[in-house]
């Protein structure tokens, strides 16, 4: 089949480089080989992942330009599929002129090895048959001579004009992200100039590792410091950071060389189930359980005996197995137990596990064993729950054939440092993954249906959490077999990292197109939470609890460019607004207006120097409002005045807020922190005049009930 090049017009928003990416023969036939091997149901789900596709690659530097280099972010979701993306990118990069993609493909050699043969199946299958791509592996050894050399002359085919694009070679490395192995890239890209030469760096889970988490410093960590040379070996690159847990990057300093000039999300397909599925109302009612606090415990200190929620967990990762095998899906089906970090704990679940499935195997193998009943009674203990979200299950008494078949042949395995062997997911059809930190992030566990984690919220990173999630993924075809079994705080922590992800998402998406500079680093987040850990992060957070109803501006007299252009904003809204004296609240003017009209009018111009972080943190909470209730009003109230205020000596600050005060002709009057909406927005714009001066500002109190803030807020006020 010959495949025409298509130049494509479907690209969201305008690319700053103005550079549009054409569809070409390795795109075309990716997009035919994930559908006829089901990788993919459809082409238009294929053509879902090429749009998201075309707009990262426009937002790329163009291939075909001059020497420079850009930094951008793509987000997906954990286990959403962000392989297939990268692979998606990395075939339109080579079809636009790119010669050379690095995937840094995480820290463990598992990783490495997954990612790298699914990159490496994946391209060639899609080439036809065709020598498009050379692919380096470090894994596969790094102190051979051949590889500069394989280099060399891909370069010097490269340079030669008589060699129709078509028929260049791409290079592939992919990279174990451990300064040997990216020092050995580095050696390797110094062998030879590369100068006009286009590259594509794709750091897969580019929150871990590769960041400095010696921000600030002279001595860099050792990683980044590698990566830094990395890129100085490219003179013409793109640096495309994939992760689902975008925080680390995003808080970094905007100065670091790898925080990103632009973002880009990625949307999982249909089937896809995450956080805003298993933790909603309905779902957690079914799939989510809580491990009781008797079988809770501190790592390194297992309990004396088997916890009876693993029993419990395992009855029904078992029934689910005889479901699937009498359905013929999923296969395979896999239970993940994830006890703690250490060994200790990981080798004491490992037995319990092995000794609970001996033991039913064995009973329902002999039908007279004395508790032959009672084995059945505690399986069915399992089949009744499923049952509650599968209403479509067999009789139980059908069941005892193919569960005895599961018992029998299900496979265990220890996933940890001491147990180097891979999984071989066609070697059985049901699998227990007994392990700890290795099968957090970017680990695959096929067919996950029940995972069963006592494991407390640690140090409460957002990311690091969400991280632990293998039970994401696309299960929708069998979710009604799935269970969670988990310690309550992290079923809380994930609850709330649903709207923490959401908004970041919202937002991202809203800035879109624009310089990730400009971003305001503002977003919901629950207290008890980090977004990251703190050793990546140069510039501090700021805090706002959901129940801190008022900010009530402190700095609004500190910059004379900010005093008249906010006093214009604030005299030119009001002369719109025409607000009334009414007496409803003392001698102040009243006024009602949309929250969109105030945010567009007014708002989103004000200027709050020196509470910038504070600021954000309610243009947040209003922005979000504004999606969940876009008929909101706001009470505007024109506070009777001027009133003149002496900055305070130690802070340099004014006192909006004037108290309670009483006078025989105005009567009692509650203060200003009173007069205000009892459970809307409320708006107060002040008139001060600085005593001792002839400085007259608009300063703003603002009042947004509990009821009406959806979450705590982390913002972080850059140095720029």
């Amino acid at each position: 089949m010959t495949r025409e090049i298509e130049t494509v017009r479907e690209v969201r928003g305008q690319s700053k480089t103005g550079f549009q990416p054409a569809i070409g023969p390795s795109t075309v036939g990716l997009g035919e080989h994930l559908v006829s091997s089901g990788q993919l149901d459809a082409p238009a789900a294929f053509q879902r992942v090429r749009g998201e596709a075309l707009r990262i690659v426009s937002r790329c530097r163009p291939f075909a330009g001059p020497n420079g280099r850009t930094t951008g972010l793509v987000v997906g979701y954990v286990q959403s599929g962000k392989t297939m993306s990268m692979t998606t990118v990395a075939a339109l990069a080579r079809d636009n002129g790119c010669r050379i993609v690095i995937l840094l493909a995480g820290v463990v050699t598992n990783l490495l090895k997954q990612n790298a043969t699914r990159f490496r199946d994946t391209l060639r299958a899609a080439a036809g048959g065709h020598e498009h791509w050379l692919i380096i592996n470090s894994a596969d050894g790094i102190s051979r001579g051949s590889d500069a050399q394989t280099l060399r002359h891909a370069v010097d085919e490269w340079r030669d004009g008589t060699i129709p694009d078509d028929q260049q070679r791409t290079m592939f490395f992919a990279v174990l992200k451990h300064h040997v192995h990216l020092d050995w890239l580095v050696t390797l890209l110094r062998s030879t100039s590369l100068d006009g030469i286009p590259a594509l760096i794709l750091d897969d889970e580019a929150d871990q590792a590769g960041l400095n988490v010696r921000p600030g410093k002279e001595d860099p960590s050792t990683t980044y410091a590698t990566i830094d040379r990395i890129r100085a070996s490219l003179p013409h690159h793109t640096y495309l950071q994939y992760t689902a847990t975008p925080q680390a990057p995003l808080l970094i300093s905007i100065d670091d060389m790898l925080s990103p000039d632009f973002a880009e999300l990625v949307e999982p397909g249909a089937a896809y189930t995450g956080g805003s599925c298993f933790f909603s109302a309905e779902r957690a009612r079914t799939a989510v359980r809580h491990i009781p606090a008797a079988d809770q415990f501190k790592a390194g200190e297992p309990p004396d005996t088997c916890p009876d929620s693993l029993v419990t967990a395992l009855s029904a990762f078992m029934v689910g197995c005889a479901v699937a095998r009498l359905r013929g899906k999923p296969r395979p089906r896999s239970m993940l137990v994830h006890p703690s970090g250490r060994k200790a704990d990981q080798k004491a679940f490992f037995e319990w596990v092995d000794n609970i499935l001996r033991r039913w195997s064995t009973t329902l193998g002999n039908p007279k064993d004395p508790d032959y009943h009672d084995t059945l009674e505690e399986l069915k203990k399992g089949y009744d729950d499923l049952r509650r979200s599968d209403d479509a299950l067999p009789p139980f008494a059908d069941l005892q054939q193919p569960l005895m078949l599961s018992l029998r042949r299900v496979a265990r395995y220890k996933v940890n440092s001491d147990d180097g062997g891979e999984v071989d997911w066609a070697n059985a059809e049901e699998h227990i993954l007994v392990g700890g930190d290795k099968l957090n992030r970017g680990y695959t566990v096929e067919g996950l249906t029940v995972t069963y984690m006592p494991r407390g919220a640690g140090g409460w990173n957002a990311d690091t959490l969400q991280q632990r999630a293998r039970f994401f993924g696309y299960k929708a075809a069998y979710l009604g077999l799935c269970r969670l079994y988990l310690h309550p705080e992290v079923a809380t922590a994930y609850r709330e990292y649903v709207v923490h992800e959401r908004d970041i998402r919202r937002q991202l998406k809203e800035h879109a197109g624009k310089p990730l500079r400009e971003w305001r680093r503002a977003f919901f987040l629950d207290k008890r939470m980090k977004p990251t850990r703190s050793n990546v992060l140069s510039d501090p957070l700021y805090r706002q609890d959901k129940a801190q109803e008022w900010f009530v501006q402190r700095y609004p007299h500190v910059d004379a460019n900010a005093i008249k252009s906010n006093r214009d904003l604030v005299l030119s809204f009001m002369k719109q607004l025409e607000p009334k004296r009414d007496g409803s609240f003392h001698k102040h003017r009243v006024a009602e207006a949309s929250l969109q009209r105030v945010l567009n009018d007014l708002l989103l111009e004000f200027r709050a120097l020196r509470e910038t972080a504070g600021w954000y943190a309610q243009l947040v909470t209003l922005s979000n409002l504004l999606e969940q209730e876009p008929d909101t009003r706001v009470l505007v109230l024109d506070m009777d005045g001027p009133r003149e205020r002496a900055p305070d000596k130690s802070t340099g600050a004014l006192t909006l807020h004037q108290g309670r005060s009483s006078s025989k002709r105005d009567g009692v009057y509650e203060g200003d922190k009173h007069m205000r909406s009892p459970s809307g927005v409320t708006l107060q714009l002040h008139t001060v005049t600085v005593k001792g001066t002839d400085t007259t500002c608009s300063g703003l109190a603002l009042c947004i009930p509990a009821a009406r803030r959806e979450a705590d807020i982390v913002v972080q006020a850059q140095r720029s």
